[in-house]
């Protein structure tokens, strides 16, 4: 079943069937595609990306890119266009993060509510451009506002290049054992520089980036799959519990468990 909404501008798609679309580019449009079940592939420029769960990513305008999604598998795009969404928020020059994590629940939260005004064919202008704007309101907050889990390296304003591609390996491989000597011939520096530089460019050390970089994947686990605490954990590359344990209460402030069992608050974007 495939589901379609427009607004003129803005487009959004529900698929809960398998699809293959052909290489294509949309000449003004960001493309952003999220699993909320089962997982698809995204090729851009030769480049593979496999979504999984509450893995949003970003479609530039006139990338070249084909979309596969696998046999029960349930995909949100939406289709927003570059001039509109710059003009929301009042910046021609515009930067989404390639990647970024989102939690299931919260975009299809925030899906059904769109859908029960723009699937009404005489719903009124004044709400349909309303909806228009929750759905500008919720992409701007996801792809802008969490630097951390940014995907930095599709990031056009960050200055270092070095950095930038540590920041691609780390989310390429946040959940292996990573090291200094690793991370810093990446960025061609020493490791006493790389910590500064990295810490200068980021706001946190590389240490604390890799912690929120698996916390973010693990809160998504928690809610979007039912994988036991303990499997999450270790899938994630910490090396026990206790570990684990400690940093998602750091940066949460709550405990996996409680995390879990507690509802999401129902605040608009």
């Amino acid at each position: 079943m495939k589901i379609r909404m427009d607004t003129g501008q803005t487009s959004l798609w529900k698929i809960n069937e398998e699809l293959q679309a052909p290489p294509h580019i949309h000449e003004n449009d960001f493309q952003i595609t999220v699993p909320v079940h089962g997982s698809c592939h995204i090729f851009i420029d030769n480049k593979t990306h496999q979504l999984s769960v509450g893995e949003g990513l970003v479609v530039y305008p006139k990338e070249n890119h084909e979309l596969l999604i696998s046999p029960e598998s349930s995909v949100i795009v939406i289709q927003v266009n570059h001039s509109r969404l710059a003009q929301f928020i009042g910046n021609t020059t515009l930067d989404l993060y390639k990647k970024q994590r989102i939690e299931p629940e919260e975009i299809k939260k925030h899906f059904r509510r769109w859908a029960s005004v723009l699937l009404h064919h005489d719903a009124e202008p004044l709400a349909t451009q309303e909806t228009e704007h929750l759905v500008l309101s919720f992409l701007v907050r996801m792809f802008t506002d969490r630097r951390p889990m940014a995907n930095t390296a599709n990031l056009l304003s960050l200055s270092d290049r070095n950095i930038a591609s540590v920041l691609e390996f780390m989310h390429e491989h946040y959940k292996e054992k990573l090291n200094l000597d690793t991370l810093s011939s990446i960025a061609l520096q020493s490791r006493y520089h790389f910590i500064r530089s990295f810490k200068s460019i980021v706001g946190i050390t590389p240490y604390q980036y890799l912690l929120r970089l698996r916390i973010e994947e693990a809160k998504v686990k928690l809610r979007g799959t039912n994988m036991s605490i303990t499997d999450i954990s270790f899938e994630l590359g910490f090396s026990s519990m206790s570990q684990f344990y400690r940093a998602f209460i750091k940066v949460t402030g709550t405990s996996p468990e409680r995390y879990r069992g507690t509802p999401r608050g129902g605040s608009n974007p």
